[in-house]
């Protein structure tokens, strides 16, 4: 399965950072969801759909990039691509023969980019839903910590409305967002949308938040951020 979709991507522009990145991510949200299945407890069944999730994520990435020439899903939406071509088209059946939920695997790729979860995804279907989004979260913040994920910023304030949502530990809306710095306490906010007690054992065991912290120049304003997010988490782990 993952030297068919190696051999899928590599029919995309293998000199554009952003697709070569797009397959090394994919590859760790894969490892990320089997990591969390074992934690649950999953069966063997559930492990190879969380695989399949995470490896498959972000299929219309590959295509919105390569023809739009952007990741702003207000352009081209990828969750809603990925999932109508692998599931309704039926291009997953190029990957994989066995039979697999599909339904599942449907909900979880068209709605893991969104800005929150549709109250009308139940039951198994939310279950994967909630551990693909963390694992795509985990690793955007661990890519950020690791340079994968370069954050620009400059001296600009961060703009009060941001700030209030960040310290209501509040996702944030990206079309709220007015300066680089603004940028920065977006990804920030990620943290505040993870929906398991190991998602947050995972960044302070890896050390996430300081390396991230560590990247950063201005450091006296982002510190009182930082220090919400390591008290959020804290508490979020021992819950």
């Amino acid at each position: 399965m993952i030297e068919k979709y190696k051999q899928y991507v590599e029919q995309f522009n293998q000199s554009d950072s952003r697709i070569v990145y797009k397959w090394e991510h994919s590859l760790r949200v894969m490892e990320k969801m089997q990591a969390l299945s074992k934690v649950l407890k999953q069966n063997q069944q559930d492990y190879e759909l969380a695989t399949i999730i995470g490896l498959f994520h972000d299929y219309g990435r590959f295509y919105q990039v390569e023809t739009f020439n952007t990741y702003q899903d207000q352009v081209f939406d990828h969750g809603d691509y990925g999932a109508e071509q692998l599931i309704h088209k039926h291009e997953l059946q190029n990957f994989i023969s066995e039979k697999v939920d599909e339904q599942v695997i449907y909900d979880a790729i068209k709605n893991h980019n969104k800005f929150q979860i549709d109250s009308k995804i139940k039951d198994k279907s939310l279950l994967f839903l909630k551990m693909v989004r963390d694992a795509d979260k985990l690793d955007i913040l661990e890519g950020i910590a690791k340079e994968y994920i370069v954050l620009e910023e400059d001296d600009s304030d961060i703009t009060p409305e941001v700030k209030d949502i960040f310290f209501q530990n509040q996702e944030l809306l990206s079309s709220l967002r007015k300066t680089k710095n603004d940028r920065i306490v977006s990804f920030l906010c990620l943290i505040y949308d993870l929906n398991y007690q190991w998602s947050y054992k995972y960044l302070d065991n890896h050390n996430i938040l300081n390396q991230i912290f560590e990247r950063l120049v201005h450091k006296e304003m982002f510190k009182p951020y930082f220090e919400e997010l390591h008290n959020f988490i804290n508490k979020e782990k021992e819950e």
